[in-house]
């Protein structure tokens, strides 16, 4: 019986290599995301997929590549293939959630990975076989080359997974300091999808670490585990950038200090203006109300506003308004003329759209659902 060129661990490299080119192909006739969204998305699929076709070539004892320069390539392709789909999943969520993202001269700067890991490769004049410390192929130079390439390799995608989270955390705060009423199942979907690439190469990095203390099968199976999650997040990313990319609010993320109009010490005028207007002209009942109407209500800048929120209501313009509404609706509540309306219509009047955000904010500021709320004051 003849040996299988390609085993079930193989296998899903084969089909991870053909999930994200057939990606690529209905990521440019089906997503309805910016250009240049679609471009850093298919560049990650591209690099996901060529990572899985190097790892196929690399490990798997059955192909053979006979010419210096197949196992040269080899090892260049998958570090560029690397380093690619670590830039490109960071800019990609840049790409979509800033509303002015550019790529600019300075995103450049990301191309010194390559720099880098091409250096390695070419002073040590590593390829396929070194790169699998084959021992007919490798010095000792070479052998110390191999392994800090490993390391930047493991390392990298690591890195830039969780700078990914953290722009994502900062554009789930910017949010709220401009919405009054938004859905964050977009901005928790990406964090999530964007979380579970870091945590996947996170345990890659850590089987790479661990590969040299524990036995080789058992650091094996560790790292073939790691293909099969890839697999599976490439295509949740797809089924997100269709479904969710395309609706994510978009922020105007920073602003140069010429452009924003912030006071330090905010004047008792314009935090005056700002209660007169919840309190009194009930802005906060417009439902879907944002930052920049809520300033040009009050007449300043919308910086200036956020900037008294942050600092002398301390807290941020989602928050703020909310607050207000959960009063109204409490007000509401504790009528006994009002026994009979319903909750769904005392959130709608209270400037709420949505029933999950009522019951969220309603439960943090009174303690109790509404229901239960309603049933205590009339009891």
């Amino acid at each position: 019986m003849k040996t299988p060129i390609f085993n079930i661990h193989d296998l899903i490299l084969v089909l991870t290599l053909a999930v994200c080119l057939l990606l690529v192909v209905f990521q440019w006739l089906l997503s309805k995301q910016k250009v240049i969204g679609i471009y850093l998305l298919s560049g990650f699929f591209v690099c996901v997929g060529l990572t899985a076709l190097c790892n196929l070539l690399l490990w798997n004892d059955y192909i053979v590549l006979h010419t210096p320069a197949a196992k040269a390539l080899l090892a260049l392709g998958l570090a560029a293939a690397v380093v690619g789909k670590s830039v490109c999943l960071y800019l990609y969520v840049m790409a979509i959630t800033q509303e002015n993202f550019r790529l600019r001269l300075w995103h450049a700067a990301h191309l010194l990975n390559l720099v880098v890991v091409m250096g390695f490769i070419i002073i040590g004049n590593l390829d396929s076989d070194r790169l699998r410390f084959r021992p007919e192929s490798y010095t000792p130079f070479s052998s110390q080359l191999t392994d800090y390439l490993w390391d930047y390799l493991k390392i990298l995608p690591v890195i830039y997974a969780f700078a990914a989270v953290w722009v994502i955390r900062q554009y789930k705060q910017q949010l709220k300091e401009f919405y009054s009423s938004l859905s964050l199942q977009g901005p928790y979907g990406l964090l999530l999808l964007t979380l579970g690439f870091a945590i996947n190469w996170l345990w890659s990095l850590m089987v790479h670490l661990l590969g040299e203390t524990i036995d080789t099968g058992v650091a094996d199976n560790f790292g073939i585990f790691d293909n099969y999650i890839t697999f599976l997040l490439v295509n949740a990313l797809f089924v997100y950038s269709l479904l969710y990319a395309h609706q994510l609010i978009q922020t105007k993320g920073k602003v140069k200090e010429k452009d924003a109009a912030v006071t330090a010490e905010p004047s008792a005028d314009v935090i005056e203006r700002i209660r007169r207007v919840m309190e009194d002209e009930q802005l906060y009942l417009k439902q879907n109300l944002n930052i920049e109407e809520f300033a040009r209500h009050l007449g300043i800048h919308y910086r200036e506003v956020s900037n008294i929120l942050n600092h002398y209501f301390n807290t941020n313009f989602f928050e703020f308004v909310n607050r207000y509404r959960v009063e109204r609706a409490k007000k509401i509540l504790s009528d006994p003329q009002r026994a009979d309306t319903t909750i769904f219509d005392i959130l709608l009047e209270s400037g709420f759209n949505s029933k999950s955000s009522f019951n969220r904010f309603f439960k943090r500021y009174a303690g109790m659902s509404a229901a239960d709320f309603r049933k205590q004051v009339h009891s």
